[in-house]
């Protein structure tokens, strides 16, 4: 008897978008993701927010922050995580200082949006244990860092979260390519960057032909970056044996006995 893992629906891998910093850039983005019905995670700097701080790219374009004011509805149906108030080198921030950047950019943002926040992305690319142990103490239930792994299988270290690949590496269209083709247990591909990269790298039709690629096919299920990790913490809590399955997680979880697409609700055992 063959028994394997799935995702919602049955479906057999998972794809995530998971763009930093929250700027004007990101409103054609999100018209576009929508088009192709992918689920985004954004990763917003409150204090930058309120101040629609705004630098100068190397190509001579400004980047401007999104205002509280002008976002209205646009993040609908997508995740919004924390990227800390500042976007400060976190390597050199007193303990009381992360726990100020992460802590209260989580409850600002939660003010901002009326919904919860429940991830964190580190800006920049200094991470370490100290940054990992307040990101769980500030409540977060993840914390991705800046590390690619060109990988199909999802992290399972929730706060040192290594993500796919980053969108400007010329191994993006042949890690995607590779992505539709295997046959990996729980496959994931995972795209982080900036949504005005798309624009200063001249990546827009890139990632609109990934994404209308992705959209088209139904077994995968395209989620955020929190929805993701609930998941696949709730598979942590299966027991899986040759006469039964249970779940003893509080979602409901799907697998495929030889080949027939089955579901378990939560607490249910299933028999063999």
């Amino acid at each position: 008897m063959k028994i394997e893992k799935r995702y919602p629906e049955g479906r057999t891998k998972a794809f995530n978008i998971t763009y930093d910093d929250g700027v004007l850039h990101d409103v054609p983005l999100i018209a576009m993701l929508n088009r192709y019905g992918i689920k985004g995670t954004f990763n917003l700097n409150s204090q930058l927010m309120q101040t629609g701080f705004t630098w100068r790219h190397a190509c001579g374009m400004d980047i401007i922050r999104l205002r509280p004011a002008e976002i209205g509805d646009l993040y609908a149906g997508h995740e919004i995580a924390s990227h800390t108030l500042t976007h400060p080198y976190m390597d050199s921030l007193s303990d009381e200082e992360l726990y100020r950047q992460l802590g209260e950019d989580k409850r600002n943002l939660e003010a901002m949006f009326g919904r919860e926040v429940a991830g964190f992305a580190v800006p920049f690319d200094y991470y370490d244990d100290r940054i990992a142990r307040c990101a769980e103490k500030c409540g977060f239930e993840y914390a991705r860092t800046s590390d690619v792994t060109l990988s199909y299988t999802p992290c399972r270290d929730w706060y040192h979260w290594k993500t796919g690949v980053y969108h400007v590496m010329p191994e993006l269209v042949p890690y995607v390519e590779g992505f539709l083709k295997t046959n990996e247990e729980l496959a994931l591909c995972q795209i982080v960057g900036h949504s005005y990269d798309l624009f200063t790298e001249n990546l827009w039709d890139t990632i609109e032909s990934i994404c209308a690629n992705i959209g088209e096919h139904d077994e995968i299920w395209k989620c955020t970056h929190l929805e993701l990790i609930r998941y696949l913490k709730a598979m942590e809590q299966v027991e899986v044996s040759d006469t039964e399955i249970k779940n003893y997680s509080g979602l409901q979880l799907w697998f495929a006995v030889d080949g027939n697409t089955i579901s378990l609700n939560p607490g249910q055992i299933i028999k063999l």
